[in-house]
């Protein structure tokens, strides 16, 4: 049987709602923990939970992307499937492509 995953929505954390299953957002890490960051894009910040073995290389002031679930129990977070150093990124340039 061959399962499919939901299409991952490029989002920034201001846009996410409950009904987004899964998203991607590129931010800088505000706060970490054993299994949670704390992530914020400059709309807002959103908490990021995942196991040790994913965000053991990263920390506080890097930029990341960070792709997984939604979930909401009175406060949206994210549940990371992916969490991938972004540090070289442009941020800049690629909001200026994205909006061309």
């Amino acid at each position: 049987m061959n399962y499919k995953r939901f299409p991952t929505t490029e989002k920034k954390i201001s846009e996410i709602t409950p009904e987004n299953i899964r998203v991607s957002i590129i931010g800088t890490i505000i706060d970490k923990t054993e299994n949670k960051l704390i992530v914020d894009d400059g709309s807002g910040s959103i908490e990021v939970f995942s196991d040790e073995e994913l965000i053991k290389n990263v920390g506080n002031n890097k930029i990341v992307r960070v792709i997984g679930r939604v979930t909401s129990d009175g406060t949206l977070a994210i549940n990371a499937e992916l969490i991938q150093d972004f540090s070289r990124f442009d941020v800049g340039l690629y909001e200026e492509i994205k909006n061309i």
